[in-house]
C-alpha cells in the first residue's frame, strides 16, 4: 500500500512537471513568433514602440518583462544577401543594409526551478538601393540615336 501512494505522488509529480514544461515551450515558441513578427517594424524612431509592442505581447502569454529585458539593435551592415550580390555586380548597384536583432531575457519556472530564457532574433533588411550612374554605352543602347528616352538620363 504505502508503495502505490508513493508511484501515485511521483506520478502527479511528473505530471506536473511536465504540464509546465509544454507551457513554458509554448510561450517560448509564441513569444519568439512574435519577436519575429515585430523586426519588420523596427527602425531608428520606432524602437521604443516595438519594446513596449513585444512587453505587451509577453503580458498576455503571462511571461513578465520589464523595458531592460528587451535589447534591440538597429544597424548598419556590410552583409548581402545573395540576390543582392548578384544584383549589384551586375548593375552595378550599392545596397544599404541594416542589422536588425531583437534578444528578449526571461525566466521561466518549472515546478519552482527558474530557468532563464534568451530569445533572439535578427534579419538584414534593405533600406537603400541607389543606382549607379548610367554609362554612355547603356544610354546609347536605350536609345541608338544618342537622345535619352527616359527623362533625367543626359
Amino acid at each position: 500500500m504505502r508503495n502505490a501512494i508513493v508511484l501515485v505522488i511521483v506520478l502527479v509529480v511528473a505530471g506536473f512537471a511536465v504540464k509546465q514544461g509544454s507551457t513554458a515551450y509554448k510561450t517560448y515558441s509564441d513569444l519568439g513568433d512574435r519577436v519575429e513578427h515585430q523586426l519588420d517594424f523596427v527602425d531608428d524612431s520606432t524602437t521604443g514602440a516595438v519594446t513596449q509592442e513585444i512587453i505587451h505581447d509577453a503580458a498576455q502569454m503571462g511571461v513578465t518583462l520589464r523595458p531592460h529585458d528587451v535589447h534591440i539593435v538597429y544597424e548598419d551592415t556590410a552583409q548581402r544577401t545573395v540576390a543582392q550580390q548578384v544584383v549589384g555586380n551586375r548593375l552595378g548597384t550599392q545596397f544599404t543594409n541594416k542589422r536588425i536583432s531583437i534578444s528578449v531575457h526571461y525566466t521561466a519556472h518549472i515546478l519552482g526551478l527558474p530557468f532563464n530564457q534568451n530569445i533572439t532574433r535578427s534579419k538584414i533588411k534593405q533600406v537603400g538601393a541607389p543606382r549607379a550612374p548610367v554609362k554612355t554605352e547603356e544610354r546609347q543602347l536605350l536609345d541608338p540615336t544618342g537622345a535619352s528616352a527616359l527623362p533625367g538620363l543626359q
